[in-house]
Protein backbone atom coordinates (compact mmCIF):
# COMPACT_ATOMS: atom_id res chain seq x y z
CA UNK A 1 0.00 0.00 0.00
CA UNK A 2 2.76 2.17 0.29
CA UNK A 3 4.41 2.11 -2.40
CA UNK A 4 1.20 2.69 -4.29
CA UNK A 5 1.13 6.33 -2.23
CA UNK A 6 4.69 7.30 -3.30
CA UNK A 7 4.14 6.26 -6.87
CA UNK A 8 1.20 8.19 -7.23
CA UNK A 9 2.80 11.30 -5.34
CA UNK A 10 5.43 11.14 -8.05
CA UNK A 11 2.91 10.81 -10.83
CA UNK A 12 1.04 13.71 -9.48
CA UNK A 13 4.53 16.06 -8.98
CA UNK A 14 5.37 15.31 -12.47
CA UNK A 15 2.57 16.35 -13.91
CA UNK A 16 1.79 19.45 -11.51
CA UNK A 17 5.63 20.15 -12.62
CA UNK A 18 4.73 19.78 -16.63
CA UNK A 19 1.48 21.63 -16.69
CA UNK A 20 2.03 24.33 -13.95
CA UNK A 21 5.16 25.40 -16.01
CA UNK A 22 4.72 28.66 -18.30
CA UNK A 23 7.11 27.49 -20.81
CA UNK A 24 6.77 24.73 -23.80
CA UNK A 25 8.98 21.56 -23.09
CA UNK A 26 9.96 20.21 -26.47
CA UNK A 27 9.05 16.00 -26.21
CA UNK A 28 10.48 13.67 -28.61
CA UNK A 29 8.23 11.06 -29.94
CA UNK A 30 8.77 8.31 -32.35
CA UNK A 31 6.77 8.38 -35.15
CA UNK A 32 5.96 5.15 -37.56
CA UNK A 33 5.73 5.83 -41.50
CA UNK A 34 3.63 3.74 -43.65
CA UNK A 35 7.12 2.07 -44.96
CA UNK A 36 7.72 1.07 -41.42
CA UNK A 37 10.84 3.41 -40.74
CA UNK A 38 10.59 5.72 -37.91
CA UNK A 39 10.97 9.09 -37.36
CA UNK A 40 11.44 11.47 -34.35
CA UNK A 41 9.16 14.70 -34.11
CA UNK A 42 8.93 17.40 -31.57
CA UNK A 43 5.53 17.75 -29.53
CA UNK A 44 5.44 20.27 -27.59
CA UNK A 45 2.95 20.26 -24.05
CA UNK A 46 0.65 23.75 -24.41
CA UNK A 47 0.93 26.25 -21.49
CA UNK A 48 -2.33 27.02 -19.56
CA UNK A 49 -3.35 29.70 -21.83
CA UNK A 50 -3.35 27.41 -25.52
CA UNK A 51 -5.22 24.47 -23.52
CA UNK A 52 -8.08 26.78 -22.50
CA UNK A 53 -8.33 27.91 -26.53
CA UNK A 54 -10.11 25.21 -27.63
CA UNK A 55 -11.06 26.90 -31.26
CA UNK A 56 -7.65 27.27 -31.96
CA UNK A 57 -5.28 24.22 -32.88
CA UNK A 58 -1.63 25.13 -31.49
CA UNK A 59 1.36 23.90 -32.65
CA UNK A 60 4.74 25.31 -31.74
CA UNK A 61 4.55 29.24 -32.98
CA UNK A 62 2.08 28.05 -35.13
CA UNK A 63 -2.01 29.30 -35.60
CA UNK A 64 -4.44 27.99 -37.11
CA UNK A 65 -8.18 28.80 -36.41
CA UNK A 66 -10.74 26.75 -36.41
CA UNK A 67 -12.05 27.05 -39.99
CA UNK A 68 -8.93 26.84 -41.25
CA UNK A 69 -8.20 23.85 -39.62
CA UNK A 70 -11.66 22.46 -40.76
CA UNK A 71 -11.23 23.30 -44.49
CA UNK A 72 -7.79 21.57 -44.40
CA UNK A 73 -9.29 18.57 -42.90
CA UNK A 74 -11.82 18.51 -45.76
CA UNK A 75 -9.77 19.32 -48.76
CA UNK A 76 -6.95 16.66 -46.83
CA UNK A 77 -9.83 13.87 -46.62
CA UNK A 78 -10.79 14.59 -50.42
CA UNK A 79 -7.11 14.37 -51.22
CA UNK A 80 -6.74 11.02 -49.68
CA UNK A 81 -9.89 9.72 -50.84
CA UNK A 82 -8.80 10.74 -54.61
CA UNK A 83 -5.49 9.17 -53.89
CA UNK A 84 -6.90 5.96 -52.59
CA UNK A 85 -8.55 5.52 -55.83
CA UNK A 86 -5.28 6.73 -58.00
CA UNK A 87 -3.13 4.38 -56.53
CA UNK A 88 -6.02 1.52 -56.89
CA UNK A 89 -6.01 1.70 -60.30
CA UNK A 90 -2.18 1.61 -60.35
CA UNK A 91 -1.78 5.19 -62.60
CA UNK A 92 1.33 6.21 -61.76
CA UNK A 93 1.15 9.60 -64.09
CA UNK A 94 -1.56 10.51 -61.87
CA UNK A 95 -0.43 9.78 -58.94
CA UNK A 96 3.00 11.79 -60.31
CA UNK A 97 0.87 14.95 -60.38
CA UNK A 98 0.34 14.95 -56.52
CA UNK A 99 3.90 14.83 -55.55
CA UNK A 100 5.86 17.75 -54.42
CA UNK A 101 9.05 18.71 -56.48
CA UNK A 102 10.87 17.60 -53.35
CA UNK A 103 9.03 14.39 -53.18
CA UNK A 104 10.29 13.80 -57.00
CA UNK A 105 13.83 14.46 -56.41
CA UNK A 106 13.89 11.94 -53.18
CA UNK A 107 12.58 9.17 -54.59
CA UNK A 108 14.13 9.49 -57.80
CA UNK A 109 17.72 9.60 -56.07
CA UNK A 110 19.48 6.11 -56.79
CA UNK A 111 20.66 5.89 -53.37
CA UNK A 112 17.46 6.50 -51.54
CA UNK A 113 16.05 3.33 -53.83
CA UNK A 114 18.77 1.41 -53.12
CA UNK A 115 18.13 1.61 -49.42
CA UNK A 116 14.37 1.22 -49.63
CA UNK A 117 15.44 -1.98 -51.49
CA UNK A 118 16.75 -2.82 -48.90
CA UNK A 119 13.70 -4.13 -46.73
CA UNK A 120 12.82 -7.13 -46.12
CA UNK A 121 9.22 -7.12 -47.35
CA UNK A 122 11.30 -5.80 -51.13
CA UNK A 123 14.09 -8.36 -50.36
CA UNK A 124 12.16 -11.39 -49.87
CA UNK A 125 11.02 -10.72 -53.33
CA UNK A 126 13.92 -10.00 -55.13
CA UNK A 127 12.61 -6.49 -55.92
CA UNK A 128 15.07 -3.64 -56.70
CA UNK A 129 13.79 -0.01 -56.83
CA UNK A 130 15.43 1.76 -60.28
CA UNK A 131 12.95 4.47 -60.05
CA UNK A 132 10.32 6.53 -58.87
CA UNK A 133 7.86 4.46 -60.63
CA UNK A 134 9.54 1.42 -59.43
CA UNK A 135 9.19 2.87 -56.01
CA UNK A 136 4.95 3.70 -56.49
CA UNK A 137 4.27 0.15 -57.75
CA UNK A 138 6.22 -1.90 -55.07
CA UNK A 139 5.62 0.52 -51.89
CA UNK A 140 2.93 2.41 -52.55
CA UNK A 141 0.51 0.15 -54.45
CA UNK A 142 0.97 -1.91 -51.66
CA UNK A 143 1.22 -0.03 -48.79
CA UNK A 144 -1.62 3.00 -49.76
CA UNK A 145 -4.04 2.41 -51.62
CA UNK A 146 -6.83 1.61 -49.11
CA UNK A 147 -5.79 4.11 -45.73
CA UNK A 148 -7.83 5.68 -43.96
CA UNK A 149 -7.17 8.99 -42.54
CA UNK A 150 -7.80 8.82 -39.12
CA UNK A 151 -6.36 12.62 -37.62
CA UNK A 152 -4.12 14.86 -38.88
CA UNK A 153 -1.38 17.35 -37.11
CA UNK A 154 -0.77 20.84 -38.46
CA UNK A 155 3.28 21.51 -38.49
CA UNK A 156 2.65 25.34 -40.03
CA UNK A 157 0.11 26.89 -42.02
CA UNK A 158 1.19 24.94 -45.39
CA UNK A 159 2.59 21.76 -43.71
CA UNK A 160 0.59 18.72 -42.50
CA UNK A 161 0.75 15.30 -41.12
CA UNK A 162 -1.73 12.83 -42.19
CA UNK A 163 -1.91 9.95 -39.49
CA UNK A 164 -3.59 6.20 -39.63
CA UNK A 165 -4.15 4.63 -36.72
CA UNK A 166 -2.87 0.95 -36.70
CA UNK A 167 -3.61 -1.19 -33.35
CA UNK A 168 -4.03 2.18 -31.49
CA UNK A 169 0.05 3.13 -33.29
CA UNK A 170 -0.46 6.12 -35.33
CA UNK A 171 1.10 6.02 -38.36
CA UNK A 172 2.10 8.46 -40.51
CA UNK A 173 0.13 8.63 -44.19
CA UNK A 174 1.47 11.51 -46.01
CA UNK A 175 3.11 14.76 -45.11
CA UNK A 176 1.36 17.25 -46.93
CA UNK A 177 2.21 20.13 -48.01
CA UNK A 178 0.39 23.53 -49.35
CA UNK A 179 1.97 24.53 -52.85
CA UNK A 180 0.40 27.40 -54.62
CA UNK A 181 -3.31 26.22 -52.65
CA UNK A 182 -2.99 23.04 -53.58
CA UNK A 183 -1.96 20.13 -50.85
CA UNK A 184 0.76 17.86 -52.61
CA UNK A 185 2.58 14.79 -50.85
CA UNK A 186 5.88 15.50 -49.30
CA UNK A 187 8.85 13.95 -48.27
CA UNK A 188 8.88 13.29 -44.90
Amino acid sequence: MRSINIYTIIFITVLLSIFSCATQVPLIENEVTMDGSAQEAAISVPDEQEAQAEEVVEIPSVTMDNEEFQKAETDISKLIADLNAIIASKNFTDWEKHLSNDYIIYYSDPDVLKEKSESPLLKKYNVVLRTIEDYFNFVVVGSRQNVKLDEIKVIDKDRIKAYTYINSTPVIIYELIRIDNTWKIGKF
